[in-house]
Order: structure tokens, then C-alpha cells, then sequence
């Protein structure tokens, strides 16, 4: 039985309480891969003088990469841990605004607003298939026609390699989430908020969204690929290495052979 939508709701309190979404972008080498991969594709659609909304912004780890280009940006989350951060690192900023808001109703934000939105964390905390596509109807609607929205899922088999098939006892540690051994599917009881994802039902939602919203579909690419499953040999590579790692992400990113053993996949829709 997974949890019910107060207990997922309270289970996010609790895992981003303090604030601790700043840093893990940037722990380790492996980590970074999903910031310069989802950098390098942002860059493919930014143009001079966007005006751009990050919702579910965490801390703000691209609002700031985004200032620090220029662009204005409208930083948005849930959690008032995370929206006390922002304030305190954007404070001095004239082209960042920060409020505290939800995905699934972005009253603050006219229609077509924005040359490009950023959903890369809400709509892995939305429980069922509704309140996802009513989160990504929000964001549609505050795009300008011809403007891309990233939306961002969390997979379940690197987190499933990650966590249970690398630790010491597998066998055992299987046992303490919900598993289908048939299907292989990871069903709940994962400790976490986040709603783990396969490629297949992304795909179901996709065609939901493009069936029921004015968009069309954009590239579908890997933000960090194999590199939370091969992190230990990630953290080891010198910067030659890591460079050449970071041009095979590039250039792998949106074959679907490889899609499956990312940690972190994003759908771009664009508005119509």
C-alpha cells in the first residue's frame, strides 16, 4: 500500500527540511553530471533576454546559473526552507524573484509569461497522473507560444542499482522496499518522497499531456545517464576523464538504449 497523499506531503517536509537540496548537485563528480547536462540542453533553447520561471527551484541552483548569465528568473517551491534560502542568496538580486508556491497552481504567473519554464522537481513529488498533468497544464499555460518546458522524472533502476544491488546485501535490503520481482518494478516503502518512474510510463503520461495540452513533443534526454550507477569509477576519473565522460553524456543522452539507467530523465513539451 503506498503512502497516502498527506503522508507524501509530510514525508517532503521532512526530506527537505533544512535546506539540503543546495549542495547535492555538486557533492560529487558524479552528482554534477545531471546540472551540466540539463545546462547544456537549457542553452539550447535560452535567447537573449528570456525571461524564465523555475518551478519546484529547490535552492536555486539554476535560478543562480541563470542570474549569473543575465536572465531573469522567477524562482518558485513548496517548501519555505527552501524559499528562506533563496531569499537569503538572492537578496541583492535584481533579476531573480523568489516566492513560495505550488506547481499545481502558479496563480502569481499571467499566460505567457515565459520563454522558457523549468519544472525539473514538482512533478516527481505528485502522487498520481492527475495532479501531474495539472501541474504541467500550469506551466504550459504561463509559457509563450514556442517556449520549451523541461519537465523532470526520477527513474527507478539506477536508484534500484544504486542502493540495493551495490550494497552489501542485496538479497536482503530488497526486502525493505516494495518490489515486484516478477515485473521488477519498485512499488513504494522506497523511504522517500520521490516517485520513481519507468521509461513506459513516462511515455503514458507524455501522450496524455500531448492528447489533452497545446504542445508538442521536444527531445526527451538523460540529465546524468549511467552516472550514479558507475559513480565510484565517475569520482575517480581525472578532469581529462571526467571531460571526456561529460561529451559521451552529451552525445548519448537522447538514444532510448540507454535511457532506462538514468537517475534523472526530462520530457521537453513545446507550447503551441
Amino acid at each position: 500500500m503506498g503512502l497516502s497523499g498527506t503522508e507524501l506531503y509530510e514525508l517532503y517536509q521532512r526530506q527537505y527540511a533544512g535546506a539540503v537540496e543546495e549542495k547535492r548537485l555538486f557533492y560529487t563528480k558524479a552528482n554534477e553530471t545531471e546540472f551540466i547536462i540539463t545546462k547544456h540542453y537549457i542553452h539550447k533553447y535560452l535567447k537573449p533576454r528570456a525571461k524564465v520561471i523555475d518551478v519546484g527551484a529547490g535552492c536555486g541552483v539554476y535560478t543562480k546559473a541563470l542570474a549569473d548569465e543575465g536572465f531573469h528568473v522567477d524562482a518558485i517551491d513548496l517548501h519555505p526552507d527552501n524559499v528562506s534560502r533563496m531569499k537569503d542568496l538572492f537578496q541583492d538580486r535584481k533579476n531573480v524573484n523568489i516566492c513560495q508556491g505550488n506547481a499545481l497552481d502558479l496563480r502569481d504567473s499571467s499566460d505567457g509569461t515565459y520563454d522558457l519554464v523549468l519544472e525539473l522537481g514538482p512533478i516527481y513529488h505528485l502522487k498520481n497522473v492527475h495532479e501531474r498533468v495539472v501541474a504541467i497544464k500550469e506551466a504550459v499555460r504561463v509559457a509563450k507560444k514556442g517556449a520549451p518546458i523541461f519537465v523532470s522524472f526520477v527513474l527507478q533502476d539506477a536508484p534500484l542499482i544504486e542502493y540495493i544491488f551495490q550494497s552489501e546485501n542485496p538479497a536482503e535490503e530488497i526486502n525493505e522496499i516494495g518490489y515486484e520481482r516478477d515485473t521488477a518494478l519498485v512499488t513504494d516503502n522506497t523511504g522517500s518522497s520521490i516517485q520513481l518512474h519507468t521509461i513506459s510510463a513516462i511515455d503514458e503520461l507524455t501522450d496524455k499531456v500531448l492528447e489533452t495540452l497545446p504542445v508538442s513533443k521536444g527531445p526527451r534526454f538523460a540529465q546524468d545517464g549511467l552516472s550514479q550507477v558507475i559513480r565510484e569509477s565517475v569520482n575517480k576519473m581525472s578532469e581529462a576523464s571526467y571531460n571526456e565522460w561529460i561529451q559521451y553524456l552529451k552525445a548519448t543522452a537522447e538514444r532510448p538504449d540507454l535511457m532506462g539507467y538514468s537517475n534523472h530523465v526530462v520530457q521537453i513539451f513545446i507550447k503551441n
